[in-house]
């Protein structure tokens, strides 16, 4: 009789679980028979992933560019690899005696960079070097030197742009590169003041941070939308940055951000305005420790990174984490050895390709399938939270209007990833205690974006009502 009970028990789940499947089969097809993505190349898979089964399971293995999803490997690198506790390290020492009645260290401030993204971010305002720094130059009376600031490594090439980024990304603050000394996000805000006159050319009204090296070139015009259309153009150590493009019509300090063209420069720059410097020649091998400054802590700005898309953090992160896991100090590199390190940890059969951190270059490269075993794998580690480091669809981050007022809303957690021509998600579906992995992908679509993210969405509800 027990026998009996336990198949018609088994055989009612099966029942059941083929109706789910048949369910989900029929939202999946409608999505696909939509005519606004004839010309578009999807991949989508679903796993279930207490059964291992795949509920959706198509083009899953085909290559696509993923855009910011790609994060999501960089966030899984650096929970494997950087300790629990890890921030980012920025070191400020004398090298000499101060004169306790003049207030002058004889000899020169030095500065030894770590890398760290946020040192004077507009994203963590709660935390900055300078303040803490001109307040323990205060605290110990020292009001200049006779000698100069350095910057340890300043004649180094301390700041690297990725080559496999487009020309038309790097000028612009979401392609700023990495350096040891990062600073105000790499990035520069010019304000213009447009005319009500379309096509008629800009005023810059300031610049900041301000940089007496730096050149502004402006093809900014007047123009009909209510966009930024403008974008910036130049590279790293490049003194000039044109810009070129439209703004609206009509505006007063309209903010456009493009990159810094020598971060360190900016740096020194802001470290010479708090403080009086004789430049003089000395040599002094007395040092003393004035501060050691941590950055926010690794899981503060992962979740800042995903919740924002933030490249410039992202990079920063992955070399980071690379350096500390086998010395790589190239952002490229770092890009290779991160495919390296998850083919061989998951076992990859399948040829990927990561020639980045944060998804910006188009020849990255990778498949539905290899985004859900990363998932998968993340899920079931007990040493760290992957997914507190993710936005929740309807509430956070780049996800805040995804099915906001639907039934995803808080049951969708994951990366968006956006260019022209690409729309990705990847992440889990929360229903019933059990978190379901999904990545979507679709490249060349023709219709607008704003369209395919209302079609995602259906199919996302449509998805999870079933499951």
């Amino acid at each position: 009789m027990k026998k009996i009970l336990i198949i018609s028990f088994l055989g009612f789940i099966f029942k059941v679980n083929g109706q789910q499947n048949l369910k989900i089969d029929s939202v999946f097809n409608t999505f696909l028979e939509n005519n606004i993505l004839s010309n578009a190349h999807i991949g989508v898979q679903l796993v279930d992933e207490s059964s291992k089964t795949n509920l959706i399971n198509y083009n899953s293995e085909k290559l696509f560019v993923p855009a910011s999803i790609q994060k999501l490997f960089t966030t899984a690198t650096a929970l494997e690899v950087l300790p629990s506790n890890f921030s980012f390290v920025t070191r400020a020492f004398i090298s000499g005696e101060l004169d306790s009645i003049s207030g002058i260290v004889n000899g020169n401030l030095l500065v030894t960079g770590g890398g760290d993204p946020s040192l004077e971010s507009s994203y963590f305002t709660n935390k900055s070097f300078i303040k803490e720094l001109k307040e323990i130059l205060s605290s110990r009376a020292i009001k200049g030197f006779s000698g100069s600031l350095i910057l340890i490594d300043d004649d180094k090439d301390i700041y690297q742009v990725n080559s496999n980024w487009l020309w038309g990304d790097i000028g612009n603050y979401y392609g700023a590169g990495v350096s040891n000394f990062s600073f105000r996000d790499n990035m520069i805000e010019v304000y213009f003041n447009s005319s009500t006159k379309i096509g008629e050319l800009s005023e810059i009204a300031k610049i900041y941070p301000e940089n007496i090296h730096l050149e502004i070139e402006n093809k900014v015009v007047s123009g009909e939308s209510s966009k930024d259309l403008a974008y910036g153009f130049g590279g790293p150590y490049n003194t000039k940055r044109t810009i070129e493009g439209e703004i609206p019509a009509g505006k007063n300090n309209f903010k456009v951000k493009v990159s810094m063209h020598n971060p360190a420069a900016f740096f020194k720059d802001e470290l010479n305005k708090l403080i009086h410097f004789k430049n003089n020649e000395v040599d002094n091998s007395i040092i003393d420790t004035l501060l050691n400054y941590n950055s926010p802590t690794i899981m503060d700005l992962l979740t800042h990174m995903n919740y924002k898309s933030n490249n410039n953090y992202t990079e920063h992160i992955l070399l980071k984490s690379i350096k500390n896991l086998n010395g790589v100090e190239n952002i490229e590199l770092a890009a290779l050895k991160m495919n390296e390190f998850w083919t061989e940890k998951l076992a990859f059969n399948k040829t990927f390709n990561t020639v980045d951190a944060c998804g910006l270059s188009r020849k990255n490269l990778v498949s539905p399938d290899i985004m859900n075993k990363l998932l998968v794998y993340v899920l079931n580690q007990k040493k760290y939270n992957f997914i507190k480091t993710l936005p929740v669809a309807g509430v956070s981050g780049t996800l805040k209007y995804l099915g906001r007022g639907s039934v995803i809303e808080s049951n969708f957690i994951g990366k968006s990833g956006s260019m022209d021509g690409v729309k990705c998600y990847s992440g889990y579906f929360l229903k019933r205690n059990k978190r379901y992995p999904f990545t979507i992908m679709v490249n060349n679509f023709t219709c607008s974006s704003a369209m395919l993210k209302t079609e995602i969405v259906d199919l996302m509800i449509g998805i999870y009502n079933n499951l």
